[in-house]
């Protein structure tokens, strides 16, 4: 989707693990931080910060199912991939004591809202590389009316996946 140029109606939905080591915690707060400076600044509307558990099972229904769903959807209709930052894997439950099917999440991830339209979804995979949490920070920085075009990544301020994967 294309924006007209103007932070109005542009609502940022950051989701973190409800449990995240310290270093992943700390580039949540910097994230959640650039977010609100993002707003005072006049680029976007209005911020949220949600949590979401590491995985959730496929047949809960829970809220972080339908936020997937919505991204997924999203992913479709932009010719992106939310893998691999989110997969679904055989799981033990500790409540149950079965295996079943669930959805890992990504510790950071962003939801752009345009409008009340879904916008954007970071991290994502395209055909010439992956685009993070980050990259979506930049993109709403330099042209807050659009934030799906590709980016290449500023290699200096680049997300260590393996930080905030675990």
């Amino acid at each position: 989707m294309i924006g007209n140029g103007s932070p109005a109606g542009t609502r940022v939905e950051l989701y973190a693990r409800s449990s995240l080591p310290e270093v992943a915690s700390r580039r949540r707060d910097a994230v959640a931080g650039r977010l609100e400076q993002l707003a005072d600044g006049g680029h976007v509307d209005d911020v949220a910060i949600r949590t979401w558990d590491k995985k959730v099972p496929l047949s809960s229904g829970r809220d972080e199912l339908s936020a997937y769903d919505r991204f997924q959807d999203w992913a479709d209709e932009t010719g992106v991939s939310l893998e691999p930052f989110f997969d679904t894997r055989s799981c033990y439950s500790m409540e149950s004591g079965e295996r079943g099917e669930w959805l890992v999440l990504p510790a950071l991830c962003l939801a752009v809202y345009r409008d009340g339209d879904l916008d954007a979804v970071y991290p994502h995979s395209t055909n010439d590389g992956s685009r993070s949490v980050l990259d979506c920070l930049h993109a709403i920085e330099a042209a807050p009316g659009r934030v799906t075009d590709p980016l290449e990544s500023d290699a200096t301020e680049q997300l260590n996946l393996a930080e905030v994967s675990d």
